[in-house]
């Protein structure tokens, strides 16, 4: 809604000034007429033109930019990485080995052991910006069901304390099968919110729209990445929106990469790709282009400017979710679906903070699984970064949190370069000993050949 129809810093950069304006004009027109008695399908009720249209393709596709193939090369990047160097080449599942082609057996000393912390910096920065955006949904949440007033210090604090007991318990005790029946749990909540939004809005209009987003971000999804800022309002957007997602993206990269690595051993390097970049980001595809989609529709066509308002003048981005159940489908089935929601969120939080403990003790352990004692420091380490984030930024914790995202990203970015050029190196020198390996084999089966004949 936001790439939509928000002139923040100047809006969506990749809408022209008169879309712009003329999305501008249409709401303008809109909450006009429904003040005067209008309503949709009345004589005089403003109805979206091609313009408009083309604006709200360009607000999924943004979206989808922002959350689809980017994000999954990052961390395709890390878990090639790690899941090739440790299972062709036997060295410990850690970063530092894949730079092995580049240092050698200094890996061991204090380059690999820099290499690693970097990576354990940005992870922990990384799930902190992502628990620190679930509080506040989690707050919204709460408020959303009128089980607390308005949010608060003690609300935040209370959310990741008890978030981040329930993932060090689990971390610890090895309840695995009960955070994949989670897990499992909320894959079918999701679908049941997918097929919520399909019921309850214009289907066609929903598919018809993340099919569009699909080929407008095949068509442009080049441009749109090498896209640079160039005003003051361009850099303030970009900085706000591309540049904190990439960092975000590349701070959780040596988390998802690891997770990923550990179960992909025996997959060929086409698989890799194919299982990690197409099939995420067509679930971000159908995701968004659903539910965005349905935000969309009802602003333009129904009766009810609460989901545009919610989202574009208020930036509720933790609210609008929720207040979308009330203006879609009120009463009962408003509050099963807000549950539902609420549900996710804390299931998804607690299983990637759950995860996330595991991971940085593993990530100081060379690959192995580290001991109690300091999957327990490094779940208390997570909560703690994180209650801090959100406390000193006080109104101002979303910035905090894209700034923490940030500083932890600036540094392992270097290591992701490093990354690419060690693999590429490795797997350009066994191409070559694969080819000189071939050349032995056939020159021995004409010899054979040769010998019978």
């Amino acid at each position: 809604m936001i790439h939509f129809a928000s002139d923040w810093s100047g809006g969506n950069p990749f809408l022209s000034a008169d879309i712009k304006a003329a999305v501008a004009v249409f709401f303008e027109a809109k909450q006009a007429a429904l003040a005067s008695g209008l309503m949709p399908g009345d004589e005089g009720f403003p109805v979206p033109d091609s313009r408009v249209a083309e604006a709200a393709a360009g607000g999924i596709k943004l979206t989808v930019f922002h959350w689809g193939t980017i994000a999954w090369a990052m961390y395709a990047i890390v878990g090639l990485s790690l899941a090739y160097f440790a299972f062709r080449k036997g060295l410990p599942l850690s970063m530092r080995s894949a730079l092995y082609p580049l240092i050698g057996n200094r890996i061991y000393g204090p380059i690999g052991h820099t290499v690693d912390i970097l990576t354990v910096f940005g992870t922990i920065f990384g799930i902190a910006t992502t628990l620190g955006l679930g509080v506040e949904q989690i707050g919204s949440g709460l408020m959303s069901l009128g089980l607390i007033e308005e949010k608060s210090r003690m609300v935040t604090v209370v959310s990741i304390v008890l978030i981040s007991a329930i993932a060090t318990l689990s971390a610890t005790s090895g309840v695995a099968r009960g955070i994949k029946l989670l897990s499992t749990f909320n894959t079918w909540v999701c679908l049941g919110i997918l097929a919520y939004f399909l019921l309850v809005s214009d289907a066609n209009y929903l598919i018809a729209s993340s099919i569009t987003a699909l080929g407008d971000y095949l068509t442009d999804g080049v441009s749109m990445t090498l896209w640079t800022a160039r005003t003051p309002d361009e850099r303030i957007w970009q900085g706000g929106w591309t540049i904190f997602y990439w960092d975000w993206w590349i701070a959780w990269a040596g988390f998802v990469g690891m997770f990923i690595a550990r179960i992909s051993r025996g997959r060929t390097i086409r698989e890799f790709i194919l299982g990690v970049m197409v099939i995420p980001s067509i679930v971000a595809l159908v995701w968004f282009g659903v539910i965005g989609s349905a935000g969309i529709y009802q602003s333009l066509y129904g009766a009810d400017m609460g989901i545009y308002t919610a989202a574009v003048t208020n930036w509720d981005y933790a609210g609008t979710l929720y207040h979308s159940f009330e203006v879609l489908t009120p009463g009962i089935a408003a509050t099963v679906a807000k549950v539902a929601a609420l549900l996710v969120v804390i299931i998804f939080f607690v299983t990637s903070a759950d995860s996330g403990t595991l991971v940085l003790g593993r990530l100081l352990a060379f690959g192995r699984r580290p001991p109690v004692q300091q999957r327990i420091i490094w779940g208390m380490m997570l909560g703690a970064v994180t209650l801090i984030l959100l406390l000193l930024g006080g109104d101002q914790a979303l910035k905090s949190l894209q700034a923490a995202s940030i500083a932890g990203a600036l540094p392992f970015t270097f290591v992701l370069i490093a990354m690419m050029i060690g693999l590429l190196k490795s797997l350009r020198e066994d191409g070559e000993s694969m080819i000189e390996n071939e050349e032995h084999i056939r020159k021995m089966i004409e010899n054979e050949v040769r010998d019978l004949s």
